[in-house]
C-alpha cells in the first residue's frame, strides 16, 4: 500500500501524520502450504498472528487487495469487552489483552487506547437492563461501575442528560485504529514466519469427496495457480458466503449498509472521552485524536446492500453512497444527546457495508462434515471488539481439534442450510444490525424471516390463539393467549403478560393432561451393521438395549465435556432412532457423521419427516387408551412402542420432559394433524389442552432436567451437572479418560438448584448467584413456577473454599440471587424443587 493510500485511510480516522509506513515483503507464490488464510482484514490477520505464536510453520495469508482494504479499514474502531456469555466476554477480554501489548510486541502502533466504555439508560427498563448488565459483569470478571447522570456528563461536558436516568461505565473498555491493528497484527504473523500475499484473490475451493459425505478440503486455485494445504482458513468476511457456495459449503453471512459520520475537531472534546453509546437512541460516538467526533447508530430496520449473490472481488477501500435521508433520524438524536453539534460540523459520511448473520453473532468453527476448512466471519459490526480473541480461539479449536470453550453460541454448525439463502439473510440481516442496540428483553423473538418452518399443527396452533416463537425457523407456540387477546409478549424484566396464561397451562398438565407439540426435535437415524459400535463409542450409556427401549445419554469429548445429550431409541438390531434438541440438528449430525471413519454405518436427517406430539399429564392414560389399548397399560419409562396409525407405524416412547406421566408419539408429518384431532376428540372429556413451549420450559426447570445450550455445553462434565448416572462405567466410550479422572479426583463446579424465599421476584436466567457473600456462579436457567408459586433456578457453583461440594453445605449456606441490582435469598438443593411430587424421567 502506497503512502498516500495509507495517509488517506489514517486522515479517515484521526486527521494525524501517518505514524509508520509499512509494506508487505515480496514473497513467492507458493504450490503447497500447512495452512492458507484467505482475507487479509482484523479477523485474517489475527489468526496468522496466533498461528505464528503456536509455532506453526507453512501459513500463508493471501488478500486479494491490501491489507484491511475490505470491511476492517472503515469500522468504528471501539473494542468493548462484556457479551451476553462468559465465553464471548473472554474472546473479547482477549482482545483488548491483545491489542494493548501489541505496540511493544511488533513495533507498530494499532492504535490502542484505554478510554473505557460508557452505556446510557434514557428509560427505566433500559437502567433494569444496565444492572443487569453491571451484576453480571462480576460474574465475568469485567469491572464496571453504576454512574448518575452527573457523572456521566463528566465524561462529557457537552452530554444533555436532561432525560438520562443513568448509566454504566466500563472501565477496560477501548478503541483502536482499525487499518494500523490490522498491520500491527501482520507485522506480529511476519515476525513469526507466515507469509503474506498481497492482490491473491482465491477463486475456488479444492477438495475430496469422501466416504459418509465427508468432504476434505486440499487447498484453493487463485488468480495466480493453486496451493495445497492441510487447512484452509476463510477470514474474508462478506466475501465468504459467495466463496462457500462455489463448494457448496454453507456460510450464512450477508452485508448490511451501516452509517456514520465524522466531525471536524470539537472544542472540549479530548481523545480519552470513553466509547459511549445510547441505545434507546440506537446511538453510538468516540472521540477520534485530533478532538472530532465519530458519530454512528445502529436503527432497529437497515438497509442489505442490494448486490444480489456477489460482493464484487475488487470492492477495496470502498464506500456506498452517503444516505443522508436513511441517517436524518439518527442525526437528530445526535443532535440532541450532544449539545452544539450540527449538520454544518460534518465533514465526512460513511456508508461502509459489514457483514451479518441471522442471529448477531458472529461464525467460527469447521463447517458441517467438513475436514481442513475452517471459518470466521460475520462479525456483525463489532469485528475489532471480537476478532482478536476469536483469532486466539480459532487456532486453538484447530490444533486441539475442538473448541477450547464453550463457542457453540458462535459454531457455524448452528444454522442449517435455508439460512443460507439470499431472500431469508436480505430479510433476516436488516433486523440484525439493529439489535446491538434492541432491549435484551428475556424472550425476545425475532421478528423478520419468519414462517419457513412449521409442524402440521400450525393452523391448530393459530386457531388456538397461539403466539409463536422462532428456533431455527421453527414456529413454536410459546403459549395460547385467551381468544380476544392479541397473543404477543409485552415484554419486561419483572412480570411479563403471559404469566397466568402459562400457569394454567402448566396446571392442566400437572393435574389433569395436555397435548404438547414437539415437533422441532431434531431426529435421525442410524443404522447400518457397525451402528452400534458407532453409537457405543459416542455416549456415555449402554445403547445396547433390547429393540423397543430408549435411553437417554450424553455424547462427550475427549475432554469429557458435553457435545450433545439425546434420546437413543433401539427400533432393529442394527437400526437407532436418534432425537436430540432443536437447535443440535445440524451439529449433531455433523458429529455423528464425522465419527463414522470407515464403518458400515449410515445417518440420515430425518427432521423434517416426522412430528411429535407428546400427551402429558395424569389423565394421560386415560385419553391414550381409547386411540391405542396397547398404551392402557402400565409401561416402564424408556419402553417404546410402535403402533398402526393410518396405515402406518406410529412410534410411542414413554419418556416426559415436564415430569408427568405420558408418551411422546412420534408420526409422519401427513398423519399428525389426523392424529391431534382424535387426540383432542378422545381428550374431551378430561378438558385436554394444549401447553405451548414456556409451560414445557417451566416444568422442565421445575423438575430439574437440563438442557442443551443451558446447563449442558461444552465446558461442562456429566459429573458436574449431576448426571453421573446415565454413564456406564463398564463400557469404553470417547470421553471416558477424563471422566474417570475427574470422578476420582471430584468435581470442582456442582449444578445447583434453586428456590427463591420471595415470591414477587421474577427471574429469567443469567443472574449472579452468592454464596455468603461471594459471587460463585450465575443461573443457567429460570423462571416462575406455577406449581411452587414462586421463581425457581438452576447454575453452576463453585465452593469459595475451593473444595468439592456437598449436600449439607447447601442446606447450611446463605444463597442470593441478584436481580436488577438486589439480591434476595434462596434455598439450595441438588434436588429439584419439586422432585418428590412428580418422579418421572
Amino acid at each position: 500500500m502506497d503512502r498516500y493510500t495509507r495517509m488517506t485511510i489514517k486522515t479517515l480516522y484521526d486527521n494525524t501524520p501517518v505514524k509508520a509506513e509499512f509494506s508487505v515483503p515480496e514473497t513467492e507464490m507458493p504450490t503447497d502450504a500447512r495452512v492458507v488464510i484467505v482475507g487479509g482484514g482484523i479477523a485474517g490477520t489475527s489468526i496468522a498472528y496466533h498461528f505464528a505464536k503456536h509455532g506453526w510453520d507453512g501459513v500463508y495469508l493471501l488478500e486479494q487487495n491490501q491489507l484491511s482494504s475490505g470491511t476492517t479499514w472503515h469500522s468504528a474502531g471501539q473494542v468493548g469487552q462484556l457479551r451476553s456469555s462468559a465465553a464471548q466476554t473472554k474472546v473479547n477480554k482477549a482482545s483488548t489483552e491483545l491489542y494493548e501489548r501489541l505496540l511493544a510486541e511488533t513495533g507498530h502502533d494499532p492504535g490502542w487506547l484505554n478510554c473505557g466504555g460508557l452505556q446510557l439508560a434514557t428509560s427505566d427498563e433500559r437502567m433494569h437492563q444496565l444492572r443487569r448488565t453491571a451484576s453480571m459483569a462480576q460474574v465475568f470478571e469485567v469491572e464496571t461501575h453504576l454512574v448518575s447522570p452527573d457523572q456521566c456528563r463528566e465524561y462529557w461536558p457537552m452530554l444533555n442528560i436532561g432525560d438520562v436516568k443513568g448509566g454504566v461505565y466500563i472501565s477496560g473498555d477501548g478503541r483502536v485504529l482499525p487499518g494500523e491493528c490490522t498491520i500491527a497484527l501482520a507485522k506480529g504473523a511476519l515476525q513469526g514466519g507466515v507469509k503474506i500475499l498481497e492482490g491473491v484473490a482465491v477463486e475456488q475451493l479444492l477438495f475430496d469427496e469422501l466416504k459418509n459425505s465427508i468432504r476434505r478440503f486440499k487447498g484453493v486455485v487463485t488468480n495466480r495457480g493453486t496451493i495445497t494445504a492441510e487447512w484452509v482458513v476463510l477470514a474474508c468476511n462478506m466475501w465468504m458466503r459467495q466463496l462457500g457456495n462455489t463448494a457448496g459449503v454453507d456460510i450464512p453471512v450477508y452485508p448490511c449498509e451501516h452509517h456514520y459520520v465524522i466531525t471536524r475537531p470539537i472544542d472540549g472534546v479530548t481523545r480519552d472521552c470513553p466509547c459511549t453509546r445510547d441505545p434507546d437512541a440506537g446511538l453510538y460516538f468516540r472521540a477520534l485524536d485530533d478532538g472530532s467526533l465519530k458519530l454512528g447508530a445502529f436503527k432497529k430496520r437497515s438497509k442489505p446492500w442490494q448486490i444480489g449473490d456477489r460482493v464484487p472481488n475488487d470492492f477495496s477501500f470502498g464506500l456506498l453512497d452517503p444516505d443522508w435521508p436513511d441517517f436524518a433520524e439518527p442525526f437528530a438524536a445526535h443532535m440532541h444527546r450532544l449539545k452544539g453539534i450540527g449538520r454544518e460540523d460534518v465533514v465526512k459520511f460513511i456508508n461502509g457495508p459489514e457483514a451479518f448473520t441471522p442471529d448477531n453473532n458472529f461464525i467460527l468453527g469447521q463447517p458441517f462434515c467438513t475436514d481442513g476448512l475452517f471459518v470466521a466471519g460475520g462479525w456483525n459490526s463489532a469485528g475489532i471488539a471480537c476478532a482478536g480473541g476469536a483469532g486466539k480461539y480459532a487456532v486453538e479449536w484447530i490444533e486441539a481439534g475442538g473448541m477450547t470453550l464453550d463457542l457453540g453460541a458462535v459454531d457455524i454448525r448452528r444454522f442449517v442450510p435455508f439460512q443460507n439463502g439470499r431472500k431469508y439473510l436480505q430479510e433476516r440481516v436488516s433486523e440484525v444490525l439493529g439489535l446491538h442496540y434492541q432491549m435484551a428483553w428475556p424472550g425476545r423473538q425475532m421478528e423478520t424471516a419468519r414462517d419457513v418452518r412449521s409442524s402440521a399443527l400450525y393452523e391448530v396452533h393459530r386457531q388456538n390463539n397461539a403466539c409463536f416463537g422462532e428456533v431455527l425457523g421453527w414456529e413454536r407456540p410459546l403459549f395460547y393467549a385467551p381468544h380476544g387477546i392479541p397473543p404477543k409478549i409485552d415484554y419486561s424484566f419483572v412480570r411479563q403478560n403471559w404469566h397466568d396464561w402459562v400457569s394454567s397451562e402448566v396446571k392442566a398438565c400437572r393435574d389433569n393432561v395436555a397435548i404438547l407439540d414437539q415437533s422441532t426435535f431434531a431426529k435421525f437415524i442410524v443404522r447400518g451393521s457397525d451402528a452400534l459400535e458407532l453409537l457405543q463409542q459416542l455416549c456415555g450409556a449402554n445403547v445396547d438395549q433390547p429393540v423397543g427401549r430408549a435411553i437417554y445419554t450424553g455424547m462427550f469429548n475427549s475432554n469429557g465435556k458435553y457435545e450433545s445429550d439425546l434420546t437413543v431409541v433401539r427400533v432393529a438390531k442394527d437400526e437407532f432412532y436418534v432425537v436430540t434438541a432443536t437447535g443440535q440438528q445440524a451439529k449433531d449430525h455433523d458429529w455423528i457423521v464425522r465419527h463414522i471413519a470407515n464403518k458400515n454405518v449410515t445417518a440420515v436427517d430425518v427432521t423434517d419427516h416426522f412430528n411429535v406430539l407428546s400427551v402429558m399429564g395424569p389423565k394421560s392414560g386415560e385419553v391414550l387408551a381409547k386411540i391405542f389399548p396397547e398404551l392402557a397399560e402400565q409401561s416402564a419409562f424408556g419402553t417404546v412402542r410402535e403402533l398402526r396409525f393410518q396405515q402406518s407405524v406410529l412410534r410411542a416412547i414413554r419418556v416426559s420432559y415436564v415430569g408427568e406421566p405420558g408418551w411422546e408419539l412420534h408420526v409422519k408429518r401427513e398423519h399428525a394433524l389426523p392424529l391431534y384431532e382424535e387426540l383432542a376428540d378422545a381428550g374431551a372429556e378430561f378438558d385436554i389442552r394444549l401447553a405451548g413451549n414456556y409451560a414445557i420450559s417451566a416444568m422442565r426447570i421445575e423438575m430439574g432436567f437440563r438442557a442443551f445450550g443451558h446447563e449442558l455445553s461444552s465446558d461442562e462434565t456429566p459429573l458436574e451437572a449431576g448426571l453421573g448416572w446415565t454413564i456406564d462405567w463398564e463400557k469404553d466410550f470417547l470421553g471416558k479418560r477424563a471422566l474417570l479422572a475427574q470422578k476420582n479426583e471430584g468435581a470442582a463446579k456442582r449444578l445447583v438448584c434453586f428456590s427463591l424465599w420471595d415470591p414477587n421476584v421474577m427471574l429469567w436466567g443469567s443472574e449472579p448467584i452468592y454464596w455468603n457473600d461471594n459471587v460463585v456462579g450465575y443461573t443457567t436457567s429460570a423462571c416462575f413456577s406455577p406449581t411452587l408459586g414462586k421463581s425457581i433456578a438452576m447454575g453452576y457453583v463453585k465452593s469459595p473454599t475451593g473444595r468439592q461440594i456437598t449436600a449439607m453445605e447447601l442446606s447450611t449456606a446463605v444463597f442470593e440471587i441478584e436481580q436488577i441490582g438486589k439480591r434476595y435469598l434462596a434455598d439450595a438443593s441438588f434436588r429439584a424443587p419439586i422432585r418428590g411430587q412428580h418422579a418421572e424421567r
